[in-house]
This record gives C-alpha cells, sequence and structure tokens, in this order.
C-alpha cells in the first residue's frame, strides 16, 4: 500500500482562520472514521501539529492586536480622590508623566480639596504633596505624590500629532479595549499649544486619561464634550507642563481654593516672596511644616533657617502646650540659627542675627531667662557684630537696645549714626526724634527736623503715621501755618480717609493762624462726623466770636451745655454771647456757673462785668 502525501493548508487571511480551524476538525473526523488506521494515525499526526500551529497562529494574532506599549501606559494610568475641609470626597483619573511622581489630572477634581491621594496601578496609595501648576479656566492641574521608588510614567510625546493622525486611549475597567480615533480639528491654547479634538465619545470612566500617539508616547489629557454632542477633546500635556507657582499666584483663586501646599517657584527670590506671604495666611502648626519644606527645597539658603528660627522662638506657645516643650523648641531656633551661620562667611550678620531674635523674643516677653536667650546677651553679640564689620543696621538696634532700656542718650547716638550713612530710614529719623525728645532740654526745632525726615524718608503707605506726630510737634511749637500744610499732606495721603478728630486738629491749626473761616468750615466738618461731641459745639461758638456773629456763638454755646451740663467753658462762651448782645444780667449767671465749675480765665469778666451784682 502507498503511502499517503502530507496533506497541507495553503495560506489563509486571518479573519478566515476561525473558519478554517472548523473546517479542519471537520477533515480530521472525516478521515478518522472513512480512512485505514495506518493512514488515520499519519493524519492526526499532521493534523495535531497544524491544530497547535494554528492556536500558536491565533494567539500571536491577538497580541498583535494590542500594542507593546499598552501594559506601560496602564500602569501610568492612576486613580485621584480628593477631600475638602468638610469631609467632602471626590474621585476621577490622572496619570504620571514622571518617575518622580509628578503627574497631572482635572483641576475639578482639586477644587476646596485640603489632601490627595492617589492609588497606582498595583493598589499603592501615595499622597499628593505639592501642586506644581494649575489652570482652572482650562481645567487641569500637575502635581507630585510622595513615592519611596519610581513611578512608571508616559513619555510625552517629542512632537505634536497632525490633524487625521490616529489617537489612542488605553481602557479602563469599565471600557475594556483600547480606543482609537482620528484628530479632527486642533486650535491653539494660549497661542501656542494645542488642543485636540477627536471624533468620538468619551466615556466618564476615561477623563482625564492620556491621549497616546502610535507609539505609545502622550500628547494630551482627555476632557469631556462639554456641549454634550459626543465628542472627545485633549489638551496639550505641554501647556500642563509649562504650568508653575509663581510668587503671587497663590492670592489668585485657582491656587488660594486649594489647600494642598504649592510647589515653590525654582527662583530662590521669588520662593522667598512666597515664603513671606504664607506666613500671613498659615496658622503656626501649618506654616512650621511650609518653612521645613522651604528649608529640603533650599537647603543652602540662610533664609530658611532664620525664618523658622524666629518661628520656633516667637510662636513657641503656639506650637506647644508644656513650658518644657517650648524650652525645647527655643533650643531647636537655637541649632537653626547655628545651621544659619554656617551657610554664611558673614560673622558679623551671623552675630547680628542672633543679636537681633534674642533682642525681639526677650522684649516681647520680658520674664524670659533661658540660655542665651537672655537680654543681656544682646549686647555681647552686637559688639562682635560690629567689630567685624561696622555697619549702620548694627547701630540701629544698638540704638533699640538702649531705648528698651530708656538710654535715650546712647539711643540718640546709635541712632545718629544711622542717620549720617546713605541707610537713613524713616524708623531711624523717627527713633533719634523720639530718643531727642526724651531728653531734657532739646531743642523742639531740632526735633520738628528729624520729624520731617523721617516724613520724607517714609513710603507712602506709612507717612501719614510720621506726618500725624509731625503736625502734633508743630502745634507746640506754634507753627501753626506749618502744622495746616501737614494737616493738608496727611489728606492727601489718606484719600481723605479722615475721622472728625483730624477736621477738629486742623480747624486748631487754623484758628490759630487767624483764618477764621477756614476753621468754621473744618468745625462744620467735624459735627458733621460727631454732631454730639460738646466740645466741638463750644469751638464752633468761639469761632462765631471771632466771626462777629454773637447769634449764631450763642446757639453753639447752649448746645454744648445741653449735651454736657458742666462744661465750664461752654457757661464762658454763653456769658461772652450774651455780654455781646448786650444781654450782661443775664449774662452774669452763666459766668458764675464757670467759675464754680473752675474755669481758670472767667475772673477777670466777672470783674469787669458783673461787679454790681
Amino acid at each position: 500500500m502507498a503511502k499517503p502525501t502530507d496533506f497541507t493548508f495553503p495560506e489563509i487571511p486571518e479573519r478566515q482562520k476561525l473558519f478554517t480551524f472548523n473546517f479542519q476538525l471537520s477533515t480530521f473526523n472525516y478521515f478518522y472514521y472513512f480512512c485505514p488506521l495506518y493512514f488515520k494515525i499519519i493524519i492526526m499526526r499532521k493534523t495535531f501539529v497544524f491544530v497547535l500551529t494554528i492556536s500558536l497562529a491565533a494567539t500571536v494574532s491577538a497580541q498583535k492586536k494590542a500594542p507593546k506599549w499598552l501594559d506601560k501606559a496602564c500602569r501610568a494610568i492612576i486613580t485621584v480622590e480628593t477631600t475638602t475641609k468638610e469631609g467632602t470626597s471626590a474621585n476621577g483619573n490622572g496619570f504620571f508623566i514622571h518617575e518622580n511622581g509628578e503627574a497631572v489630572s482635572s483641576y475639578d477634581l482639586f477644587r476646596n480639596a485640603e489632601k490627595a491621594v492617589v492609588t497606582t496601578a498595583d493598589g499603592e496609595k501615595l499622597q499628593v504633596i505639592q501642586i506644581l501648576g494649575a489652570d482652572d479656566l482650562y481645567g487641569v492641574i500637575r502635581f507630585r505624590v510622595s513615592a519611596k521608588k519610581k513611578t512608571p510614567f508616559l513619555t510625552v510625546a517629542g512632537a505634536d500629532p497632525a490633524i487625521s493622525a490616529d489617537a489612542f486611549i488605553p481602557p479602563s475597567k469599565e471600557e475594556k479595549e483600547l480606543s482609537q480615533g482620528a484628530i479632527s480639528e486642533i486650535t491653539k491654547v494660549k497661542g501656542t499649544y494645542n488642543y485636540y479634538k477627536i471624533e468620538q465619545p468619551l466615556p466618564a470612566s476615561q477623563e482625564s486619561f492620556p491621549l497616546l500617539n502610535e507609539n505609545g508616547e502622550v500628547f494630551a489629557l482627555t476632557q469631556a464634550d462639554a456641549s454634550g454632542k459626543g465628542k472627545t477633546y485633549g489638551i496639550s500635556i505641554e501647556y500642563i507642563k509649562s504650568l508653575n507657582v509663581a510668587s503671587m499666584d497663590m492670592l489668585k483663586r485657582t491656587y488660594s481654593e486649594i489647600g494642598i501646599r504649592k510647589a515653590w517657584s525654582p527662583s530662590i527670590d521669588e520662593a522667598q516672596i512666597s515664603l513671606l506671604l504664607y506666613a500671613s495666611q498659615q496658622d503656626a502648626p501649618t506654616y512650621l511644616e511650609t518653612l521645613t519644606d522651604f528649608i529640603s527645597t533650599f537647603p543652602n539658603s540662610t533664609e530658611g533657617y532664620l525664618s523658622r528660627a524666629s518661628h520656633y522662638a516667637y510662636y513657641r506657645k503656639e506650637l506647644a502646650s508644656s513650658e518644657n516643650e517650648q524650652l525645647q523648641l527655643l533650643d531647636l531656633a537655637w541649632e537653626d540659627l547655628n545651621k544659619a551661620e554656617k551657610q554664611t562667611k558673614n560673622k558679623a550678620e551671623a552675630y547680628y542675627n542672633k543679636a537681633k531674635l534674642i533682642f525681639g523674643v526677650t522684649t516681647n516677653d520680658s520674664t524670659l531667662q533661658y540660655k542665651e536667650w537672655n537680654i543681656n546677651s544682646v549686647p555681647d553679640y552686637l559688639r562682635k557684630a560690629i567689630a567685624e564689620d561696622d555697619l549702620p543696621a548694627y547701630h540701629h538696634l544698638e540704638g533699640d537696645l538702649a531705648f528698651y532700656h530708656r538710654d535715650y542718650e546712647n539711643a540718640y547716638r546709635s541712632y545718629s549714626t544711622v542717620n549720617q550713612s546713605p541707610l537713613a530710614s524713616a524708623s531711624s529719623w523717627y527713633l533719634a526724634a523720639k530718643s531727642k525728645e526724651q531728653i531734657p532740654g532739646s531743642n523742639l526745632m531740632e526735633i520738628i527736623t528729624m520729624m520731617d525726615s523721617a516724613v520724607a524718608k517714609s513710603p507712602a503707605g506709612e507717612a501719614a503715621a510720621y506726618l500725624s506726630e509731625s503736625l502734633d510737634l508743630k502745634m507746640q511749637a506754634g507753627l501753626y501755618e506749618l502744622a495746616v500744610k501737614d494737616c493738608d499732606k496727611y489728606y492727601l495721603l489718606t484719600g481723605g480717609n479722615v475721622n472728625d478728630g483730624f477736621y477738629y486738629l486742623r480747624e486748631q491749626a487754623k484758628f490759630r493762624s487767624n483764618d477764621f473761616e477756614g476753621a468754621l468750615k473744618d468745625v462744620d466738618m467735624a459735627l458733621a462726623g460727631n454732631p454730639g461731641n460738646a466740645v466741638y459745639h463750644a469751638e464752633k461758638a468761639s469761632i462765631c466770636l471771632r466771626l462777629k456773629d454773637p447769634g449764631k456763638a450763642r446757639a453753639s454755646a447752649e448746645k454744648a451745655i445741653e449735651l454736657q451740663p458742666d462744661f465750664a467753658s461752654a457757661y464762658r462762651l454763653l456769658g461772652i454771647c450774651l455780654i455781646r448782645q448786650e444781654k450782661k444780667t443775664e449774662a452774669c449767671p452763666y459766668l458764675e456757673k464757670a467759675k464754680e465749675l473752675g474755669d481758670p480765665v472767667v475772673e477777670k469778666l466777672i470783674k469787669e462785668n458783673c461787679s454790681e451784682s
């Protein structure tokens, strides 16, 4: 019997393989039942090999349908859970774009969030520790998680895809298969970055997923179609990467609505501005965390150590409950001062920083006596600083120390040293004037000159405070016209935001410089702001007498007495008004009442007008 020829199938397209496989099984059954045993054995062996080959081919075909990069893409996708202060939670998606834990997601997910946790493809939970950049208009955010090892991430595409290029979205738990669609439209974000439109719907489970090119590189983050027309949109990853937190951004609502710590600017100068802004926004424990994070980011900056030392010292009672723990914080503050000293070659500055902080903390708490935290330590560190480098700032602190001890002559001497340098400031001129004012026999005009220098040196926002003191001194010196000019400057500096006391003060200056009409206008302004003030009514009576209008003067004096029945000067003024109206008999009881209440100048009027009685 001749040996049969081996049976082989021709090459077939992939879509026919299932049919061919079924056909092959039918062929096998035919030969098995109707062929001789020997032929059956050969056919069975050949058929088994063929079945195995077809099975392997089917497996290979299935693998070709799933790109090699798909597993990596899926491992980079994360779920994000955010929680507000009130405990409300929200969930969404995101994905890593760097091995250091940098990821992107939807901004709305983070709105009002106080904390956020991501869950990786492996089920690991990682805390979100920094917001790196955000844009509430385009609804995107970039952040970093705390990871002990490198995170799986997607490589950002080096080139932007064009219209008609295929875009791929990895499967979600709900959507089991890789989605694919062609880019139908590209518009611009901020004039530079791409915004993509794809003609296919986006399931909710794939929002904030990566849009990938054929190489598995990410070029955009998916966003839902707000119009409800069933399209998929994607915003450029390069745009999201471009978002950074600038020093003033924390004041914007985009960032202020998120309670999670924001990343520092790579510029140390901008970061220091942010540090100052955080100080006014955060409570003591939170700001301590911020300072520590700043130091870890900029470990070679003395500013971080000095700021944390100051925070430990000044806010020790907010940071620790027991006295022993508070003293431990003073030890930590001293350690930070020493660390700051190691970061700088300027020994003079290091001594000065210690002297300044000790002085501030001990004058704030005069009972403090702990190791170096003693006001008696300040002079030694100051002497060392001045010996190293004789700078005006060191003499200013020297003046502050002397002023605190009421050693006004030495305080004046130190402030004068500062004022003879280019670093003379509003503060140094003001404190020199206040020191001089406390020294017996000082020349008032010299003090006024120094106070005027403080006004000239002060920033616009501070000038009004110094000006107020300057015009008080001019009133004391009888320089009424100059005082009026200072009042006018004060009015302009405050934008007219003044009270009745201001108008009364300017009225006094105008009255004494014989500007009675101007004085009357100002006292009326004072009364408009405070009509129940008896002094203002009495002052108006005095002005009206000077303006030879005893009728109005009398009405004002009577109002003053009505408001304050024991107002001696008001009775005297009412008596004068009646005398001017030639009503001496009516005037005398009021003059006597003024005398009874202790008016020091009414006696002469009584002698001149009431002697017969």
